[in-house]
């Protein structure tokens, strides 16, 4: 009999999954006995409920049967038409129907986009700290990492560029380089309009492609936004992912790529070889909901109650972090980066103190790095908790931060 552990019938990519215990960090945030700054969820008690449900029922009533059918792998001809048109009033593009795919959330997108490009070793640069979602999409493909840190601007286009110098001489180089410009998760930093039009002019010089990821974008509190790096690209080197999971609703999974007709037609083909399709009922749903419901009036209700919690967070903050301790002040999104000055264990302080006893939870910089071994930072998310627990859970993190320094 064959004794020999289940793990060795896996594929080798197996073992690059998450080691950082993640699962059970989040499963801390679902505990109503806890404060969760964890979880970068949209605020529940926003959703528009009574509006999703007409727009579901009356996607049924007006497609009868065909709303159960199969559908084109790209979406629905007319939802690509809403989406696009108010992906060009917004971000001031040239695009039609050809140039957009439905997805199933921003993920997906990620995910496909990955196996369009990634190959075991190909150079993949990234923001460091990034997304936990996209570091293990990608760690699927097995592809070199690169580490790009993070400056008040946006990502540090010096190191940047000399890793794509370094690459051009050997058989090292970028390929892909995946970008949060818009409130970045998690930092919350927003890249600067210089960076942005730079980082079209690098993609065109050195060959490489861009993840413009942005699901926050229009989640700006204060200021004026900044133009979409895909506004500055010449050579169709970039591909926008966006997707309504935080401006409407997670729970539909419904995001989007924008870019040039034939990457489009690559990515729709990866993805019926994947799922088909996305589900035609919750898509048609959505197209109701654009032609007969405000969106930006239900995000502008969002950004109020957004902003609000944010100012509570920046002046709790403030008011009780020691100085030691370093904040960014984001003008829009969902977080907060925390940075220790001094050597810390962030997941070791919450996982043995913060969690017992304050009964607070937050996702430590451990895993946002996809190589690196960071302990000294810490995400905070403000959009999913009351302002009062926001004022009494930031007092009890800083004193007990205070305390262990």
């Amino acid at each position: 009999m064959n004794t020999s552990p289940i793990n060795n019938q896996f594929a080798n990519r197996i073992a690059n999954s998450d080691p950082s215990g993640l699962a059970d960090l989040f499963m801390a945030s679902s505990d109503p006995k806890n404060i969760s700054f964890a979880g970068g969820y949209p605020d529940t008690s926003l959703f528009p409920e009574t509006d999703l449900a007409t727009s579901f029922s009356q996607a049924i009533a007006n497609q009868h049967q065909a709303i159960f059918q199969y559908t084109d792998a790209k979406g629905p001809l007319k939802l690509r038409e809403q989406l696009i048109t108010r992906h060009n009033f917004n971000n001031n593009g040239q695009f039609d129907p050809a140039n957009i795919l439905v997805t199933q959330g921003g993920q997906q997108a990620i995910d496909l986009i990955s196996r369009l490009f990634l190959n075991t070793q190909t150079g993949l640069a990234l923001e460091a700290p990034t997304y936990m979602g996209a570091i293990a999409a990608f760690q699927a493909y097995e592809p070199t990492f690169y580490e790009i840190p993070m400056e008040e601007d946006g990502l540090n286009l010096t190191i940047f560029e000399n890793e794509l110098k370094k690459g051009q001489a050997t058989s090292h180089k970028i390929k892909l380089l995946y970008t949060i410009p818009d409130f970045q998760n998690p930092t919350g930093i927003t890249m600067s309009t210089p960076k942005r039009q730079r980082l079209a002019q690098l993609a065109k010089e050195y060959d490489f492609y861009i993840i413009e990821d942005s699901p926050y974008r229009e989640l700006r509190y204060h200021g004026e936004p900044q133009p979409t790096i895909q506004s500055f690209d010449t050579d169709d080197r970039v591909l926008f992912v966006s997707s309504f999971s935080k401006i409407l609703s997670p729970g539909l999974r419904i995001g989007y790529v924008v870019g040039s007709s034939k990457l489009i037609t690559q990515l729709a083909g990866l993805k019926a070889a994947v799922d088909v399709q996305s589900p035609t009922l919750t898509l048609e749903a959505l197209s109701y909901y654009l032609e007969h419901f405000n969106l930006d009036a239900h995000i502008n209700q969002l950004k109020v109650r957004y902003q609000a919690k944010l100012a509570a967070m920046l002046t709790a903050l403030t008011i009780h972090m020691p100085s030691n301790l370093k904040f960014t002040k984001p003008s829009g999104g969902f977080f907060i980066w925390l940075e220790h000055q001094d050597a810390f264990d962030m997941n070791d302080f919450m996982q043995q103190i913060c969690l017992p006893q304050a009964h607070i939870v937050f996702v430590p910089s451990n895993g946002q790095y996809p190589v690196s071994n960071v302990t000294n930072g810490a995400r905070l998310n403000f959009s999913n908790v009351s302002i009062l627990q926001i004022q009494l859970g930031i007092e009890k993190l800083a004193h007990l931060l205070t305390t262990e320094n």
